[in-house]
């Protein structure tokens, strides 16, 4: 065994004074505690792809008397949307009342053309009932949510197969991040994480629901999606976000930073020696988890009494060679 070598070299000549009175060395015990690993990643909000929809149109015609002119107008599903005129709609329902009248096996095959035709249920029993074919039609929203894209102003002509508007129904929103391939053991699928919005103290509980297959060729990262529910549409699009991915926890043995040295790649604890008031070194393996601690890998076990204030009892052949 070694005794420790004071650094002040005017202390060299107390040799009647213990290490412990001269520095009032404190000790601490090697504890086991339950650690939760923490990670955070950078995201943004992003519209969910199979939230966007395209409405477009099966006949060439005119619309007018648009209900959502604008750009992030809402729109909800069976509401009028424009009106719509078509010459060969406008020429099926002159069919369909002429048939109603002598053929009614010819008259169900006219709804049906009208269907194809996207001319509602709705529609037709109007038609029916009023016993006339009408010029304009209105033309109701399949889908609800706001619309991102539009392609017609009031009057526009329009042909079959164009798109008039894409609508995106923001009731669930995807958090992209972005994790470098270091971390990919804690990007699984399924991982609990926590979702903090920019400007937002609301923290979303969810977990990762797609990981992405490629890495991204640009930033070198993992990609990875989380789905959140947005019924009140408080959650933006293009939002900047914070994912916090937690590790279920587990018991480690844990000591604080100022109990372990630190040399290159080595790390050595201080315990006390047979005599009173003396230390001496024993290398360990550790491995840093947080700013304040270290987890004791091996070389200790749970109870085991180590210096806390161990800066104070460095020399410098121990710090090379370790000693135990």
């Amino acid at each position: 065994m070694k005794k420790i070598l004071i650094l002040l070299p005017f202390l060299a000549s107390l040799h009647a004074v213990t290490v412990e009175q001269l520095f009032n060395v404190k000790t601490i015990k090697v504890q086991s505690q339950k650690v939760e690993i923490t990670k955070e990643y950078n995201g943004y909000v992003k519209i969910a792809d199979d939230k966007i929809y395209t409405i477009s149109l099966t006949q060439d015609g005119f619309i007018k008397n648009l209900t959502a002119p604008n750009i992030y107008d809402k729109v909800r599903k069976g509401k009028k949307l424009f009106d719509f005129y078509s010459p060969d709609i406008y020429k099926a329902q002159i069919e369909l009342l002429s048939a109603e009248k002598f053929s009614p096996a010819l008259a169900k095959n006219l709804e049906t053309k009208l269907k194809l035709y996207d001319v509602t249920s709705q529609n037709i029993k109007m038609i029916k009932r009023k016993n006339r074919a009408f010029k304009y039609l209105p033309f109701y929203s399949p889908y609800s949510g706001i619309v991102i894209e539009k392609k017609v102003t009031e009057g526009s002509a329009v042909k079959r197969g164009m798109v008039v508007y894409r609508v995106a129904d923001l009731s669930k929103v995807w958090v992209e991040g972005k994790a470098y391939e270091a971390d990919r053991a804690f990007i699984q699928k399924g991982q609990k994480v926590e979702v903090t919005l920019n400007g937002s103290k609301q923290i979303h509980h969810a977990t990762i629901d797609f990981i992405y297959p490629l890495v991204d060729p640009v930033n070198k990262t993992i990609d990875f999606r989380i789905t959140l529910s947005n019924k009140d549409s408080k959650i933006q699009p293009n939002s900047y976000a914070t994912i916090k991915n937690i590790k279920p926890q587990k018991s480690k043995l844990i000591l604080p930073n100022t109990a372990v040295v630190t040399k290159g790649d080595k790390h050595l604890v201080f315990i006390p020696s047979e005599y009173e008031g003396e230390y001496k070194s024993k290398l360990i393996e550790a491995k840093r988890i947080s700013v304040n601690q270290f987890e004791i890998i091996s070389g200790l076990k749970e109870g085991d009494k180590v210096v806390n204030n161990s800066l104070f009892l460095i020399d410098s052949d121990i710090m090379i060679n370790g000693e135990d």
